[in-house]
């Protein structure tokens, strides 16, 4: 599974990177960019609860390979349309909607698939060890698809992309499979949605974190999906350059991932989340103020490395503190931050083009910083979880 998630997030990565620079080359709009950029947010606000259910009540390993078959079969569409000249930014905004929906199926199943291979007490451990391979793709492949888009274009980007995701999606037939944990049927999927909300207003815990990641999700995802805007505007950046920016963000993504990996169950891993979450700000904050490229490149490590710890600690808290029936439920619950990126996303690619880059990016910054700090009072809770 560490292999396949190594080839199929590879593959995924170069083609937002792509995608992100084809865009804004076609278009030259930034609102359009933001769109296209955050068209996966709806289909996976609608379909992430669905899914955790799912997860639940069926085979993982066979809905990460519908997940991933469907991730193939769009970027295949994509690279006829660029080959026959038919191309337009709207289905590229089609190809996002769906792998919203695709990921919303396989990333609470994959998550949940985890306890099942290692162990609980190894859970934060493995986690880290996917964040690892998230950081490690994040690193290299949109170095390797701004280069490949600046020297040969989009159509050998996703000729690229199409062949990763094929590894990927043929290492997942070498994964166990495992009974779902659901063992009756007779409850419907909407009221097993409806249970999975009910068990988060019961449990505080996995409340707090789900709160935290919403709200530094809805602060700094948007800015993540529109660097290549910011690359091009404030640092007039090549492709390659941009790729290299987000590439960036990988670098700091190992980072986390290896801090997360060596965490044991006595870490006081509630602080580190909190403490990660202040980290978020200041990373928005050099990015804002000071408008040289190099900064950008420490920026996007400090972010990197923040959205990783985030993402992976509160995985593993969740997890670890719902009963085992939800938890393909609660990591359901925790991609909902992502699914409701547009909240924040439209505003972004819109004050991007009014206010410009910089302004937009320093208002984002103060208010991440605000609300992160703010958490060390009424996330109190966090501070003795372990």
């Amino acid at each position: 599974m560490w292999f396949s998630l190594f080839f199929s997030m590879a593959g995924f990565q170069i083609q937002m990177t792509v995608r992100g620079i084809l865009v804004y080359d076609i278009t030259s709009d930034a609102f359009i960019t933001g769109i296209v950029s955050a068209g996966f947010a709806p289909s996976l606000l609608l379909f992430s609860m669905f899914g955790g259910v799912l997860g639940e009540k069926f085979e993982k390993r066979k809905l990460i390979q519908i997940a991933q078959g469907s991730n193939l079969l769009t970027s295949i569409f994509i690279s006829i349309l660029l080959f026959t000249n038919q191309l337009h930014w709207s289905h590229l905004l089609i190809v996002s909607i769906t792998q919203g929906a695709g990921f919303a199926l396989q990333v609470p199943a994959r998550q949940a698939l985890i306890p099942d291979l290692v162990g609980k007490k190894l859970v934060t451990n493995a986690i880290g060890l996917n964040a690892l391979i998230m950081g490690i793709t994040m690193m290299i492949a949109p170095a390797i698809g701004g280069y490949t888009y600046e020297y040969f274009g989009a159509k050998n980007s996703y000729i690229i992309v199409s062949f990763l995701m094929i590894i990927g999606l043929s290492l997942l037939y070498f994964i166990p499979k495992f009974p779902p944990k659901i063992t009756s049927n007779k409850i419907s999927t909407l009221n097993g949605v409806i249970n999975g909300f009910k068990y988060l207003k019961t449990n505080k815990v996995v409340r707090i974190i789900w709160i935290h990641a919403v709200v530094l999700a809805l602060c700094t995802g948007p800015f993540r999906m529109l660097v290549p805007v910011f690359a091009k505007d404030v640092y007039l950046s090549s492709p390659g350059e941009v790729g290299n920016l987000m590439a960036a963000g990988g670098i700091g993504g190992i980072l986390a991932s290896i801090l997360i990996a060596n965490l044991t169950s006595e870490s006081k891993r509630g602080i580190i989340m909190i403490t990660i979450g202040i980290i978020t700000g200041f990373g928005l904050l050099i990015i804002a103020t000071i408008n040289w490229f190099i900064i950008g490149i420490i920026g996007m490590i400090i972010l990197g490395f923040s959205e990783t710890g985030r993402w992976s600690l509160g995985q593993a808290l969740m997890i670890e503190n719902a009963d085992e029936e939800y938890r393909a439920r609660v990591i359901s619950l925790l991609m909902m931050s992502w699914g409701l990126m547009p909240l924040t996303m439209l505003p972004m690619g819109w004050a991007f083009g009014y206010f410009g880059a910089e302004i937009t990016t320093l208002f984002t910054a103060i208010i991440t910083l605000l609300f992160a700090v703010s958490s060390i009072f009424w996330a109190r809770e966090l501070n003795n979880t372990k």
